[in-house]
Formats: structure tokens, sequence, C-alpha cells
């Protein structure tokens, strides 16, 4: 009774904020946002009340307030003050079944001192000035893929998942940037294969709270892996400090060195620097679920896919300056990004009570945004679930009215942001080249589950790949 004595005066403190009624008390909005999730509309749920109820409202986490905002204006204070706007510890990436794996200080998931000192550090290799280092690194692995992982494939009438094709191309990524692991150089699959085993059981820690001992063989396999891959990770950062002990100046592309260093400006040690292993290898399977996700929609919009063809078949590919001319291919990506962005949702806490937009809100409270929902606003996009590359022609609508908020934005914007974007259209480039890609139908029609706060795809999509000529330079 007293702690539901407290719980029903922490809710007189937001009676004063607009948000639809609870089912009940001590459920909150669960049945409604439970039955929204099995409906595959947990988001458009948000979306309806935005509607309603304005684009700064509370809703009900059992029996707990919080407050959900799309208001660009809030959006912008959320990612610039980092210190009252904090996130939060325990997030379920951090850990899969009390196995750590990417802990609490990584470039991703840190916060303080040790978090500045490190994203510092680390914007030098991720400046767009760098770009060009990390395309000459890029091209001749995408080569090597072509070659010896993709080509066996075609011909042989067997229809490549699109999905696994990405996880496999992006998991080989950090191989050529200074983690050089034999698996990730021999056998990229393989670390794409356990980064979806870890991502699909992650989810199950926020429902099913189960000690280490009462794990099912299943998952006891899956933090096996992610041991292994910390073992890994520790063994690279013991040869690359031996590597780097007769070097006078770090590569511009060796992403691990500028980790390590990073890591002991801050002084944090090597489980940190594992931790931040683990983040890169997670984070580029944010661009395996990115083109995962354009391919969902190519599937309805063929002439979108033929466009591109066209234009990627009349300008090959020699060095990073010629990316520049895959105008229409870039907003292609950036259009899937606004209806599909990797990062649905984010969560933040608000240590301090404030004015927020309209309302006065307390402290000790938690902070939902939605990029899903945001990219769907009527006031700011028009016809905003057509899928349109046409709208970026010229420029990026949005970016600094924090409309468009794909990579987040402030200090805390995705440091990987322009690798991302060089890396995605590469691979879109090297593959359209190459080959005439055409889908396949298949008994689950392909889709994209909005529940959790990554893009999670269900039922592929395939595609068949047939070969068509090589163009000078590729």
């Amino acid at each position: 009774c007293a702690e539901y004595g407290k719980a029903w005066l922490l809710l007189q403190k937001f009676r004063h904020i607009p948000g639809p009624p609870p089912d009940s008390f001590l459920q909150g909005h669960g049945l409604t946002l439970g039955e929204a999730r099995r409906q595959n509309a947990f988001l458009e749920c948000f979306l309806n009340w935005v509607k309603e109820y304005g684009p700064t409202f509370k809703f009900h986490i059992i029996t707990r307030p919080a407050i959900f905002t799309v208001d660009p204006e809030v959006l912008k204070l959320i990612c610039q003050d980092v210190v009252n706007f904090a996130k939060i510890d325990h997030l379920p990436n951090r850990a899969l079944y009390g196995q750590r794996i990417t802990g609490t200080y990584s470039i991703l998931t840190g916060g303080g001192q040790e978090w500045a000192i490190k994203r510092k550090m680390m914007s030098g290799i991720f400046a767009k000035q760098n770009m060009s280092a990390v395309f000459g690194k890029l091209k001749p692995l995408m080569n090597r893929l072509l070659e010896t992982k993709i080509k066996p494939s075609v011909g042989t009438g067997k229809c490549l998942d699109i999905h696994d094709l990405f996880a496999m191309i992006f998991s080989a990524l950090p191989s050529v940037m200074g983690f050089e692991c034999p698996m990730g150089v021999e056998n990229p699959e393989e670390i794409g294969r356990r980064i979806n085993i870890f991502l699909r059981l992650i989810p199950h820690q926020l429902t099913k709270k189960k000690v280490f001992s009462a794990l099912t063989p299943k998952k006891q396999s899956a933090v096996n892996m992610v041991i292994e891959m910390r073992i890994m990770g520790r063994e690279m950062v013991a040869e690359k400090r031996k590597e780097m002990a007769g070097m006078d100046k770090k590569p511009d592309e060796d992403l691990l060195m500028w980790l390590i260093e990073a890591n002991d400006a801050a002084g944090l040690g090597t489980e940190e620097v594992v931790d931040d292993i683990m983040t890169v290898y997670l984070v580029m399977d944010n661009m395996t679920k990115q083109l995962g996700s354009l391919f969902v929609y190519l599937i309805d919009y063929p002439e979108i896919m033929d466009k591109m063809k066209e234009e990627i078949r009349a300008n090959p590919i020699t060095d990073y300056q010629s990316l520049d001319k895959l105008r229409y291919t870039e907003c292609v990506i950036l259009e899937s990004l606004r209806l599909a962005p990797v990062l649905l949702r984010g969560t933040r806490w608000l240590k301090k009570p404030m004015q927020v937009g309209e309302h006065w809100i307390p402290a000790e409270c938690q902070f939902q945004y939605s990029q899903y929902v945001l990219h769907r606003r009527e006031e700011y996009w028009d016809n905003p679930r057509e899928f349109r590359p046409e709208r970026y022609e010229n420029g990026v609508p949005g970016v600094e009215a924090f409309t468009f908020f794909p990579f987040l934005a402030g200090s805390r914007a995705c440091l990987g942001r322009y690798v991302a974007m060089v890396a995605m259209k590469l691979t879109m480039a090297m593959l359209l080249t190459n080959y005439n890609l055409t889908p396949v139908p298949t008994e689950i029609v392909p889709k994209i589950i909005q529940a959790m706060a990554v893009t999670r795809l269900k039922g592929g999509p395939f595609w068949q790949f047939d070969p068509t000529y090589r163009v000078a330079g590729y």
C-alpha cells in the first residue's frame, strides 16, 4: 500500500501534462501498447497519440509516468543538454543475461567526462575529410567479397537473403580498419551471425528476468559467444599495443589504434576498449538493417531501382570523390533513413526539473522520442508515408530544424554517420554495377518490426542475383 501511495503521489506531479488515459492504475498503458506490439503498430500508436495530444505528452509505464516527445525544440534540447538528459545505464544492450557486451563507458553507451574525452578524440577518424582514407580500405574489401562470397552463389539459382548478405559485408568492414582478428578477415559472416543472435535475444531481457544458472542451452550458447568475442577483443588490443609501440604516428584509418588512445586518455583500460570493439560490431549491423530496410521498400518501387542502376552504371566509382556523382542513390538512402531509420526511438533520463516546451517536467523522469514518428508528421513532410527520394534533390531538409533526425544531432550525433553513408553508397554501387537484382516472392511478406528501439526485419527479403557487365574501373 505504501508503494501504491508513492506511485499515486508521483502521478499527481504530472497531472498538468496532457496524455491518453491509462488502461488502469497498475498497468498503465501496458494493454494498449501490448496489443499494438502484437499488431506491429507500436509506434503507430504513439503517432496517433501525437495527433490527439500534441508533440509532447505523458503516458504510463506501469504506474510510473513518462514523457514522449517529437517536438523539434525539445529534441534539440535533449541533444544539447547531455548532462541533464542522461543516457539510461540499464538499457539491455549493455549486457546479455549478466555477461557484459558494451558496458557503460563505450563511445555509444557512455556518459560523463570519460565519454566526452573519448568522443572528442575519436571525432578525427570519423571526420568527413578522413573519408578518402576510409574509402581506400573499403573498395578493395568490396572487390574481395564480391569475388569470394557473392560470385559463387550467382548463377546457381540460389536466392540470397539480402539481410544476411549485408551482415557479412558490414561485419567484414572493421577488418580493414584495424580490427585484424582472424574471424573478421576470413569468416565475417560468422561475426554477423553472432551479432544477430545477440540482437535477437537482447529484447527478451526486458520481459524475462532469469539468473545465469537458469539459462536455456540456446541462451547459454549466446552468452558463450559474447565471452569468446570479448576474449578475441582482448587479444586484438594486446597485439595492437605491440604494433603501436614502434610507431611515431597512428594511421588515419586504423580505428582500433584510435580507440586505444582515446581510452588511455580517458583513464580507462583494456576492458573499456573491448566495450568499444563490441560497440563497433553492433553499430556495423545498423548499416545491415538500414540497407535491408531499403530493399524492403524497393520491392514495391522497381522504378527507383531502375533509376539507381542507370545512375550507377553511368558513373564508375574510381575514388572517393566519384561517390558524389551518385546523387540519386544518396537520395534513396536518405529516404530509407527517413521512413525506416535504424534507431526507431530513444530514451533519456531527466535528472533535474525543468521547463520543456510548454510544460514543467519534474525530475527523475523518463523521456522517450521517436524518429519513426517524427519522420511521419505531416507538419514537416508532404505525403510522409510515400517513398520519394526526390525530396532531397535540393539538399537534406530538416537537419538544422531537428525534423530529420536519423543520426541524432548535437554532441550525441552518430560519430560514424559519414562512414555509414560512404559504405552504403559504395555497397549499392558495386552490387548494382555487377548484378541485376530481382525480388523473389516468399511465404512471409518482408516487413520492418517497429516494437524495439532498433529496426528489425522479418521475412528476408530474398533477391535473385544475375550477373551483368562490368564497368571499367571496378
